[in-house]
């Protein structure tokens, strides 16, 4: 068990998963603000929504890097937590 977690392919796979998810809940969102008729109490700008898709796909190539062992499991969790941390304080910053 604790050798699956040391695992780069198992890793990478998570990562890969969780900024996935990023991309595709932001991207629902900017569809369904743009293609629905749909009124939300609470909007994101739209620059926000595609940098936080763009977030994602960065997280996606680091997720990809830690899978081909380019970068190292330690190292790949810590851009993946920051980039998390720098949407969660542009989405603080724009509810402001």
């Amino acid at each position: 068990m604790v050798k699956l977690f040391q695992s780069t392919f198992f890793n990478g796979i998570i990562q890969i998963l969780l900024s996935l998810f990023w991309v595709w809940q932001f991207g629902e969102l900017l569809y369904l603000y743009h293609y629905t008729d749909i009124l939300f109490f609470f909007m994101y700008p739209n620059w926000t929504l595609i940098l936080f898709i763009l977030m994602g796909l960065i997280g996606f190539l680091v997720g990809l890097s830690v899978l081909s062992k380019k970068i190292k499991i330690k190292n790949g969790y810590f851009l993946l937590i920051g980039l998390f941390v720098v949407g969660l304080i542009i989405d603080i910053i724009v509810v402001l």
